[in-house]
């Protein structure tokens, strides 16, 4: 049966990480955005293309014991592992959580999901556009201190006369 949730310690504080939710999807993809990751990776080589975004990346991953994912400080907790977490524990977080989140398989859920939605949204009058890339780096707020904003579908006619459903 495979592990759902670790737990490490830092500077004596308690951290968990656990699959990730939504809100952590964008966040994680806002940060990964211009990094192109292969979908069979090890942790070492996830360290070596995450470089200097690796705190703000454990940041991220890692809640402490006790505090919501959406209530936590990602600008406090990047400061705090850049200076008390040691390369070891880096490793064995971006190990589990290539264990927790099969990079392959969240992107077929992902996919499955978004079908769904456009088969759902066929209903409509209009054709509906619907992009992955944008709508995942647009979601954030369940972690950290990043605004949240919400994504949205546009129809074509929308795109094509310049007017948007966000403003």
């Amino acid at each position: 049966m495979d592990k759902k949730q670790f737990e490490y310690a830092v500077n004596d504080k308690l951290y968990t990480q656990k699959p990730l939710v939504l809100g952590q999807i964008g966040q994680v993809t806002e940060l990964v955005r211009d990094i192109e990751i292969p979908e069979n990776i090890s942790s070492h080589d996830l360290i070596n293309l995450l470089g200097d975004k690796l705190p703000t990346a454990t940041a991220i991953l890692l809640t402490p014991v006790g505090t919501r994912i959406k209530d936590k400080d990602i600008s406090a907790l990047t400061e705090e592992f850049q200076e008390h977490m040691d390369i070891e524990t880096a490793m064995e977080v971006m190990d589990h959580f290539l264990s927790l989140n099969p990079i392959a398989s969240a992107i077929e859920k992902l996919t499955g999901i978004m079908t769904g939605v456009k088969k759902a949204m066929a209903g409509s009058k209009e054709p509906l556009s619907f992009s992955l890339e944008g709508t995942l780096q647009n979601v954030t707020g369940s972690s950290g201190d990043t605004p949240q904003e919400s994504a949205s579908l546009t129809s074509k006619k929308d795109r094509a006369g310049g007017s948007s459903a966000r403003e």
